[in-house]
């Protein structure tokens, strides 16, 4: 199983796939869509749209919701999308079916191995260099009938990513403030960093900004 936390790893999805399920063809599913940003190894932002399979009757227990709310989002990092686990429970999902539950095995290794399975049924990576989210660029998650029910607004902007970039790692940081309250700044502060990696400035030149 591949692993499903690491805020800052990357994404292990293929940069073509178009239907995600970690577990296909385990259980009954209804397909979702997520829209969604990411930024490109060279700075270039990006638009994506893809399907997310996730187990049947989910869409039932996950009410409508307005842009901005979270709704069955849980959280977006670097990799992709992780909608409510707890939600599972609800469906009366049944997680047993993804793992071996061997007789004689310490409770304690079946559990983590459960929760490790109920996690991937509902967290997803998703295809693209740096995932953001945020009001400029939000992540938007539609039921099988098109209805909104999550959308994620606090993780990187795009401003972040670029800085995380250009930094090699060393500027983690969102920018939602200056985004919000000083927007010209903001949008100078991506044409510097878009230059340092086109190598039209050195690194010398990368100010300071607040991490918020």
């Amino acid at each position: 199983m591949r692993p499903v936390g690491n805020t800052l790893r990357r994404s292990s999805a293929p940069p073509d796939v178009r239907v995600i399920n970690n577990f296909p063809g385990r259980y009954p599913t209804e397909d979702w869509q997520v829209a969604y940003w990411f930024v490109a190894e060279d700075g270039r932002l990006a638009h994506n749209r893809v399907t997310l399979q996730l187990p049947a009757g989910y869409a039932r227990v996950c009410p409508p919701i307005a842009p901005g709310q979270d709704g069955c989002v849980y959280h977006v990092r670097r990799w992709g999308v992780a909608c409510r686990t707890s939600l599972l429970e609800r469906i009366n999902f049944d997680p047993s079916v993804l793992v071996s539950l061997q007789p004689g095995r310490p409770d304690e290794a079946a559990d983590q191995e459960l929760l490790r399975a109920m996690f991937l049924v509902t967290w997803f990576d998703l295809p693209g260099y740096f995932i953001i989210a945020s009001d400029e660029h939000p992540l938007l998650l539609f039921d099988p009938e098109d209805y909104l029910k999550g959308s994620y607004t606090r993780w990187r902007t795009y401003l972040g990513a670029l800085a995380f970039l250009v930094s090699g790692g060393k500027v983690n940081a969102d920018f939602i403030r200056l985004c919000h309250e000083f927007p010209s700044s903001y949008g100078e502060a991506v044409e510097i960093l878009l230059d340092i990696l086109h190598g039209e400035e050195t690194v010398k030149c990368l100010p300071v900004w607040s991490a918020d």
